[in-house]
This record gives structure tokens, C-alpha cells and sequence, in this order.
């Protein structure tokens, strides 16, 4: 009998290895683990949202104007997009969890300095330093690659993405009434407590490991980037108010920005220790996953600018006041929760092309549907802003496991980074493109729609693309080759 029962647990392993002491504290650990990640992106993503509905009620009590006031958002967009690839590229050698927890520290520290912001500059420069923990949802991302089973990694990101979705919803839904009822300073008091919270947990529960790549850090190659980045972005900010001869300004620190990145662009290409390993982001999966990339960031950011402006016009929307604000987006982050697990369970049977795909169709369905319906039923508008949630949840989690899992383990950790970077840049793009057709077009029915059906054709154009994303992984290491089934 003794035979026979080490028969039987000869000939079927998986079983008793699943029902092992050694296999539920691995499930246990990495349960765990991705609890304190989970946190960690509520709280990255609350405090990088809740701001958006408050912005009039800062200028006004702060007294500053519009211009200044849309530094609280693009000043934040400015670091945190030339910090991000910087920690994602650091992570790599140091460690990721290490560089996760130097964001999360960065993030405390902004939002505590923001909530006694006690002068406009303060508050601006507070906004400025949370931008450098803009790399914690891509180092979570990294993370969850370097500990969890290749098979579940996409349910991993999910779970990440559907985390993502419950802070912004958190953030949209409390902003204006913590305002109302307290003071804008609490709103950053929150989101500081979140994070302080979830510093402990990731220390705890996320494992410490050396970074896998060696090398020094390309410091020239990053200020490069910096300044790439820096000149692109304030000339997107400042192109919509501009008029006339003011254009050459923006015009020519758009130019030289881009000069700036074809400098960057040949020096990564010689150096031996490249800031961003060019060959990583070469392969086919990162280009196409990137190229769709940039209209997810486009249509997503576009939608945040568009509909809290369009809600508060009484004109042509709803007249909806600051507390009401946040509101009207919170279906936009309710449909991201569900999106981001959905799309583990749209891929079985397939691959991530699937949910990227459908994701992208679902947000040029539901921009579209936004101009479309306008003010004229509130219902109907607000199920159109639950699809655009649901296309962000599904198109951020597949693209997300898309360039996590075709990068080779060496440079992860930067390609989730360039990944989230790429996205901020697109939503660069929508937000001052958006507020430049509301400009040029005027804020009438026309230019609602003319910019709502600018989002949305940029979706659509990505559908195909998103369909067709080549499929094989970067380098020879570890995570080279196809896909694996995910039904596994």
C-alpha cells in the first residue's frame, strides 16, 4: 500500500505540490505582496487625481490664476515624466523595490508639504516633488514580474490596474467634499495617510532583491531626456494660450525638443551603459505596444481635461458645480476596477491583443459617445464615460503585461517605466490639444464635439494596431521568446 500511494504521488505531482506546505506560503507571500502594491497604486493614484476637481477652488482661495493653477496639474506631468524612466532605469540596478520605496517616499513628502502649503509657490513646488513618485504604478508593474509566476502576471496586473481604478475613483468622489466640508489642504492630508500606510506594508511584504543589470547610470544621457522631455511638455502647456506671434515660443521649444531627442535617440545608440537600452525598446512588441500607447494617454488624459470643463458649462453641458465635478468621472474610474481584472479574463483562450484591442474600441466608443450626446441626456453621458473606464482599465492592464513580459528581466523595470511615460506623453498631447480646439473652435456644440471626435478617431485609428502587436519577447534571457498560454 505504502508503493502504491508513492505510485500515485509519482504519477501526479501537481496536485499535492499545489496542496504543499512550501506552495500556499508561496501563495500566501505573493498574495501579500500584492496587497501592499495594491495599496501603494491606490494611494499613488488618489493623490495624483483627487487635485483635478479642487483646482478652481485652490486659485480662487490661494488667489492665483488659471495660468499658475494648471501648473498643479502640468508641473506634476513635467517631473513625474522625466523622473519615471529615470527610477524605472535605476530600479534596475539598485533594486525595484528599493526604487519603489524612494517614490513612495517622494510622493509622502509632496503631499505633506502640499497640505501646509502655506504660499502658491509652496503648493506648486509640493505638486512638483510628488511628480518624482510617478514611477510607483510601472515599479509595481516591474515588481510583480520579478516575483510572481509568468502565468500570473497578467491577473497580477490586473488586480494593479483595477487598484489604480479604485484611487482615482476615491480621489474624484471625496475631493470636492472633503473641500467643501474642511479645506483643499485635507485633501493632500488624505492621500499623505494612504501613503504612509502603504510605506510599511511594501517594506514588509514585497521582497528586496539587488536590481538584475550592472552598469553605472548614464547621468548625461538622463539630464538629455530631462531636457527632451521638459522642452516638449511646458511647449505643449503653453501652445493653447498662445495667439499670433506668441506661437513661435511654444513652436520653438517643441523644435527644440525634438532636436534635443534626436541627440538623445544617437547617444543611447553609442554609449555602453545607456540610460535606455534602445535595443529593449526596439523589438517589435514594445514599438507596437508603445505606438498604442500614446492614444490611450491621448484619449484618457483628453477625457480628463474635456469632462470636468464640459460638465461645468452651463451652456452646452450640465452647470454642474466644484463638488459635482469629480462626480461625473467617477463612472470613468469605476468602469477602470472592473476593466483592469476583465482583461485577464477576455485574454484566456487568447493574448493580451485581445483586451488592448477590444480597450481601444472601447474608448472610441465611449469619447465619441460623450460629443455625441453632449448635455442633452445626463444618464446617457455618464454611461458614456463608464465605457471610456472600462477601455483605460482593459488597454492599461494588457499593455502593461504586454511590455512587462516581452522585455528581457534586465530591463523590466525600464520598459514598464518608458511604457507609463510614453502614456503621460499622449496625455500631453490630449489634454493641450483638447484645450487647444476648445480655443481655436470656441466652447459651442462644434468644438465639443470636434474635440471629443479628435480622442476619439485616435482610438479608433489604434484599434488594428492594438490587434496585430507582434507577440515575441526581447533578449535571451529570462521572459525570451512567445507569449506563454494564459491559460496557464
Amino acid at each position: 500500500m505504502g508503493r502504491l500511494g508513492t505510485g500515485r504521488r509519482a504519477t501526479s505531482p501537481r496536485p499535492d505540490a499545489a496542496r504543499s506546505p512550501d506552495a500556499a506560503r508561496s501563495r500566501g507571500a505573493h498574495r501579500r505582496a500584492l496587497a501592499a502594491l495594491a495599496l501603494a497604486d491606490v494611494a499613488f493614484a488618489y493623490q495624483q487625481t483627487a487635485v483635478v476637481p479642487v483646482i478652481p477652488v485652490i486659485e480662487r482661495e490661494v488667489g492665483i490664476s488659471q495660468a499658475w493653477g494648471a501648473w498643479l496639474l502640468s508641473g506634476y506631468l513635467l517631473v513625474a515624466t522625466v523622473a519615471t524612466p529615470v527610477l524605472g532605469r535605476l530600479a534596475d540596478r539598485r533594486g525595484r523595490r528599493a526604487m519603489l520605496l524612494v517614490g513612495l517616499g517622494f510622493f509622502l513628502a509632496g503631499s505633506v508639504a502640499a497640505a501646509a502649503a502655506p504660499a502658491p509657490v509652496v503648493l506648486i513646488a509640493a505638486r512638483a516633488v510628488q511628480g518624482i513618485g510617478g514611477a510607483v504604478f510601472p515599479l509595481s508593474l516591474s515588481i510583480v514580474r520579478e516575483e510572481f509566476p509568468r502565468g500570473r502576471v497578467g491577473a497580477a496586473t490586473g488586480v494593479l490596474t483595477g487598484a489604480f481604478g479604485i484611487g482615482t475613483a476615491l480621489g474624484f468622489a471625496t475631493a470636492g467634499a472633503l473641500t467643501e466640508a474642511v479645506s483643499w489642504h485635507l485633501v493632500f492630508a488624505a492621500g499623505a495617510a494612504v501613503v504612509a500606510l502603504a510605506l510599511p506594508m511594501v517594506v514588509r511584504w514585497v521582497p528586496s532583491r539587488p536590481g538584475p543589470s550592472g552598469g553605472a547610470l548614464d547621468v548625461p544621457g538622463a539630464l538629455l531626456l530631462s531636457a527632451v522631455l521638459a522642452l516638449v511638455l511646458v511647449g505643449l502647456t503653453l501652445l493653447p494660450r498662445s495667439k499670433g506671434a506668441e506661437w513661435a515660443v511654444p513652436g520653438g521649444l517643441i523644435a527644440a525638443g525634438l532636436a534635443a531627442g534626436a541627440l538623445w535617440f544617437r547617444r543611447e545608440n553609442r554609449v555602453a551603459e545607456p540610460l535606455i537600452d534602445l535595443r529593449t525598446l526596439r523589438s517589435p512588441a514594445q514599438v507596437w505596444t508603445n505606438g498604442v500607447t500614446v492614444a490611450i494617454g491621448y484619449a484618457l488624459f483628453g477625457t480628463f481635461y474635456l469632462v470636468p470643463q464640459f460638465v461645468g458649462n452651463g451652456r452646452e453641458g450640465f452647470g454642474a458645480g466644484t463638488s459635482a465635478v469629480g462626480l461625473y468621472l467617477l463612472p470613468l474610474a469605476l468602469g477602470q476596477i472592473l476593466g483592469g481584472p476583465a482583461a485577464r479574463t477576455l485574454q484566456k483562450g487568447g493574448t493580451p491583443r485581445r483586451p488592448l484591442a477590444a480597450g481601444m474600441a472601447a474608448l472610441a466608443a465611449g469619447t465619441a459617445a460623450c460629443g455625441l450626446v453632449g448635455g442633452a441626456s445626463r444618464p446617457a453621458f455618464l454611461a458614456a464615460v463608464f465605457v471610456i473606464g472600462c477601455g483605460a482599465g482593459l488597454t492599461i492592464s494588457a499593455g502593461g503585461t504586454l511590455v512587462n513580459v516581452t522585455a528581457d528581466r534586465e530591463h523590466a523595470g525600464v520598459s514598464t517605466s518608458v511604457n507609463s511615460t510614453v502614456r503621460r506623453v499622449g496625455g500631453g498631447l490630449g489634454g493641450q490639444a483638447s484645450a487647444a480646439v476648445l480655443i481655436l473652435v470656441g466652447s459651442g456644440r462644434a468644438g465639443w464635439l470636434t474635440a471629443f471626435g479628435l480622442a476619439a478617431a485616435f482610438a479608433l485609428v489604434s484599434v488594428p494596431f492594438a490587434a496585430r502587436v507582434p507577440l515575441s519577447s526581447a533578449g535571451s534571457g529570462p521572459g525570451a521568446g512567445p507569449l506563454p498560454d494564459p491559460g496557464t
